[in-house]
């Protein structure tokens, strides 16, 4: 009798409550992956049968790298794993730490997740076992005009610059025949060629070629002045 019920025991499986899981592979679990998950037993019955579904089609929803200190893959996931089975009686440890594994130790698993309860199957050894996956972090909104802030203070600053400012050179994104900055700031010039159109909707008026009155310089001004003295002064010797 005695050994009936140790044979019974270990055919049933035995639940630890604390494993090292310091060689994946060794010992590696043999039972069913799917029917594993019914050991679960805090996990509702609905959302078990959904898991199992997933995982008899291995539907899994991702792929992860596990480590010494973290679960890595397209989720978020604590480090945790726990509830691991293994062996070829079905054995469970409830805790499970990896502290004997090296930086660069790394194990691949399938993860299964429905209703917010995960399991993760390593492709190294099956012993199913259970990880947390963690809310995503909210991805903050960018500010408008993000590309153009550069310490800026105002709307007006944050804007993009149309045209190169005065003096920046050449403005190469124009048609041929408009490069100055008069030009590209619609201001008349006097090209002799007839009269001078503004931009469609502009109030300018057309101005004939030629007929700006240019501004006198200093030395000009001099010149004149020193006539008018002279031509006094020639006046006032003939009536002498």
């Amino acid at each position: 009798m005695p050994l009936i019920a140790t044979l019974a025991l270990a055919a049933s499986g035995l639940t630890l409550p604390h494993c090292s899981w310091d060689r994946p592979g060794v010992n590696p679990f043999m039972g069913d992956v799917a029917q594993a998950v019914d050991d679960y037993k805090d996990i509702p019955e609905s959302t078990r049968q959904k898991l199992k579904k997933r995982m008899s089609e291995r539907q899994y929803e991702d792929m992860v790298t596990i480590r010494r200190d973290s679960i890595e893959g397209k989720g978020e996931y604590s480090a945790e794993i726990r509830d691991m089975h293994y062996g070829a009686s079905g054995n469970v440890c409830r805790t499970v730490t990896r502290k004997k594994w090296t930086a660069e130790h790394a194990e691949r698993g399938l993860v299964y997740c429905e209703d917010n309860q995960c399991v993760v199957v390593p492709t190294v050894c099956r012993n199913v076992s259970r990880i947390k996956r963690l809310p995503s972090k909210p991805v903050a909104a960018l500010p408008a005009f993000a590309e153009n802030i550069i310490g800026a203070k105002s709307d007006a600053e944050d804007a993009p610059l149309l045209i190169d400012p005065p003096a920046a050179g050449v403005v190469d994104n124009l048609p041929s025949g408009r490069n100055s900055f008069a030009q590209v700031a619609n201001l008349p010039t006097d090209t002799g060629g007839g009269s001078f159109t503004p931009t469609p909707g502009g109030s300018t008026p057309q101005i004939p070629a030629g007929s700006v009155t240019p501004v006198p310089e200093p030395h000009v001004w001099l010149m004149f002045l020193a006539g008018l003295v002279a031509m006094g002064f020639k006046a006032r010797h003939r009536r002498d």
